[in-house]
């Protein structure tokens, strides 16, 4: 074989190796790109099973939010809505009413009106606040003047207060108006005013005050001048569960109300805050967003 055919031979054979390797290399080119494919296919689906589970967990943190709320609505509902039929129990064992004297007659009807009057109010806020809940309206607000929704409230207790002999130092400004989710600022304004009645002293003063100097909220503090609470205690109604002071203290009413309250603030924005009043007694101060009439 002369030399001319053994350069033939290798220059064919250097082009067929280089076409096969150039054919490989296609290959591997074509299957790196389809496992990129892949890989990117992969990533994008491990993406959105990430957020699925994020979806799930916060469907579920909510579940057991509404669950939590559904419980202390029933707890306080079992509490407070009884109050009114057990004044109705009590009169129908009477065996003649005639004999009642007018003047005490008069004074279980009062009592009872207010009873009906409060169960009522928490019972219309709580159907509103669930309303709210089921068609996504809780961002909805409306104009209300604090002081005129303030002296509705107070009404409510007007016959406590008069046995006890409370005074209520009322502060708050005539002009001041804002855009608040109504139903949850009566509910919890009612809770805190309804505390203040049943814990302060006999004789004494409940403070209502307002406060809006900042940028973001307005405040609106209730002091009456009961005892003051312990450290524990104060943790407790603040951080821990504030239907402690109940238990502590074997009186009804006293924490899931307020429980439900902080919830509630907490929906908006806003904040609940017990604090000892330095010789005045026991303060809360609300903490609500800030929406002003024409700011």
């Amino acid at each position: 074989m002369d030399n001319q055919t053994i350069i033939t031979l290798l220059i064919v054979g250097i082009v067929i190796s280089k076409t096969l390797i150039g054919v490989l290399i296609y290959f591997l080119i074509r299957k790196n790109r389809l496992l990129k494919s892949e890989q990117f296919k992969l990533a994008a689906a491990n993406t959105a099973l990430h957020e699925q589970a994020q979806r799930i967990r916060h469907y579920n943190q909510e579940l057991k939010i509404a669950e939590n709320f559904k419980t202390k609505v029933l707890s306080i509902a079992s509490h407070d809505l009884r109050a009114p039929f057990a004044s109705v129990e009590v009169l129908l064992t009477i065996n003649d009413i005639s004999l009642i004297e007018k003047e005490d007659l008069s004074l279980i009807f009062t009592n009872l009106k207010g009873q009906v009057a409060r169960s009522r109010k928490m019972l219309e806020e709580v159907l509103r606040w669930t309303d709210a809940q089921l068609r996504d309206k809780l961002e909805n607000t409306e104009t209300c003047n604090i002081l005129d929704q303030i002296n509705d409230l107070l009404e409510m207790y007007r016959l406590e207060l008069q046995k006890s002999k409370m005074l209520v130092l009322n502060t708050v400004d005539r002009n001041f108006s804002v855009d608040i989710h109504k139903e949850i600022f009566c509910f919890v304004v009612r809770n805190v005013i309804s505390n203040a009645t049943k814990y302060g002293r006999t004789g004494g003063k409940i403070q209502i005050l307002l406060r809006d100097n900042t940028v973001d909220h307005w405040e609106l503090t209730i002091i009456n001048d009961g005892d003051e609470l312990s450290p524990e205690v104060l943790y407790h109604l603040n951080f821990v569960n504030s239907w402690e002071r109940k238990k502590a203290e074997n009186k009804n009413g006293a924490g899931l109300g307020i429980s439900l309250c902080r919830d509630l603030l907490k929906r908006i924005n806003g904040s609940l805050q017990f604090a000892n009043s330095s010789g005045e007694g026991v303060s809360v101060k609300l903490m609500f967003p800030r929406k002003r009439i024409g700011a």
